[in-house]
């Protein structure tokens, strides 16, 4: 494990949205799953005994199943697909989250999010956990999969370009214009921490006490973040920081 020293600098902060910013327990993943085995049944009628299987087949070979798809042939509209998998979520499970609004705001560091999801989906997720205005950039989908003529073929690269491929993490070095060193990364996939930490970042595991291959810190509950990495706010008014804490504190409930 590498260890934070106290007074490291760090200019930006990564993170992801889905089961990183709120718990797994909410079960938009799941939500999330059954939608797209819906639209590789309804959508692309693949025969329904192979779907479960090939679903999470794909998911493992290629990053995401979406992306497992498109490379192994099935021609089909990107907005469609994210309308069917993510349009059908049951957002209403997401609550407002004050206490993270209040660290995310007290951290000085610029703050992107990096999502496989649409932008769409990133939109509400924020809005629904009133976290509007507490990132500077939003790299999703879109972002890294611009329309070309040629959606499967772009500048040389194979099908969707999407976590937890190095390439991806590369991509938003240059995007963002970031040193990967001084930048940290949070997600909750074991697959992602290992492809941010190859890229260069330091890597927070989310969701999990224990580190996974890659992790130099594990939090169970992003609420954790300050307890566990106290260092991120040393260039802030410490003082003015700790006030903001408290006050988002009193009387609220997390549930990790």
């Amino acid at each position: 494990m590498e260890s934070y020293t106290a007074g490291a600098k760090f200019d930006c902060l990564i993170f992801d949205i889905d089961d990183t910013l709120y718990p797994l327990s909410v079960g938009l993943n799941q939500a999330c799953r059954d939608n797209i085995q819906g639209y590789m049944l309804n959508k692309l009628h693949i025969e329904e005994s192979q779907v479960p299987k090939m679903c999470l087949d794909l998911y493992k070979e290629h990053g995401t199943t979406m992306a497992g798809l498109k490379v192994s042939g099935y021609d089909f509209d990107y907005d469609d697909f994210h309308a069917c998998v993510h349009g059908r979520l049951p957002y209403e499970k997401l609550k407002p989250d004050p206490v993270l609004r209040q660290l995310l705001i007290s951290l000085p560091q610029r703050k992107i999010i990096f999502t496989n999801s649409d932008k769409t989906h990133a939109a509400t997720v924020l809005k629904k956990l009133g976290l509007e205005g507490c990132f500077d950039a939003i790299i999703c989908f879109e972002t890294l999969n611009p329309p070309t003529e040629q959606d499967d073929i772009d500048s040389g690269r194979r099908g969707i370009l999407c976590k937890p491929s190095v390439e991806s993490m590369e991509a938003v070095i240059k995007i963002a214009k970031l040193d990967a060193e001084r930048t940290v990364f949070f997600d909750d996939s074991a697959r992602n921490i290992a492809a941010g930490k190859a890229a260069g970042f330091h890597t927070v595991v989310v969701g999990s006490s224990s580190l996974v291959p890659g992790a130099d810190v594990a939090l169970e509950s992003i609420h954790n973040i300050k307890e566990a990495l106290p260092e991120l706010w040393v260039e802030a008014d410490g003082e003015h920081v700790d006030a903001m804490l408290r006050a988002a504190a009193v009387e609220t409930t997390v549930l990790a």
